[in-house]
């Protein structure tokens, strides 16, 4: 299968929380791409949970690491943005009511299956109203939060 996977899902595989087992048993069983936002939403997201406390300064800086190795060794495909993928995220945030960053997402996931079986293609993410998005837009979904 091929994932497309959102940022809220991603971090998971970056440290423990609701949803990380599930995600880092079944995410090396598949070729996984992600939007070129979720190199900074990931790193946004992982500084978030320092400033609150949720993870230690080690647990912060070992994720980072871990997270930028593997972008510096192509273990993800990226789904750099694109105008017509603006467009489409413009045209999201307004049909589906996402925020900008999930119409991003979900644009940068409507340009990836363009070019692949759709039935070969899941759209994992933790946020459920961007899943809901995604389902509305006839992709198929899962959310680490289910396992």
């Amino acid at each position: 299968m091929l994932w497309f996977i959102d940022s809220s899902a991603l971090v998971k595989r970056y440290i423990r929380e609701q949803g990380s087992d599930w995600l880092r048993r079944e995410i090396d069983k598949h070729e996984v791409i992600i939007a070129q936002v979720t190199m900074v939403e990931v790193v946004a997201a992982l500084c978030k949970r320092l400033r609150n406390g949720e993870i230690s300064k080690f647990a912060f800086y070992q994720a980072r690491s871990r997270f930028l190795t593997g972008l510096s060794r192509n273990i993800y495909k990226i789904a750099e943005l694109s105008y017509p993928m603006i467009t489409e995220a413009q045209k999201l945030a307004f049909s589906q009511n996402l925020r900008a960053y999930d119409a991003v997402q979900l644009a940068s996931a409507l340009a990836a299956i363009a070019s692949s079986d759709k039935s070969r293609f899941v759209f994992i993410t933790a946020d459920s109203d961007l899943e809901a998005a995604a389902r509305a837009e006839g992709l198929q979904t899962d959310n680490p939060l289910a396992h």
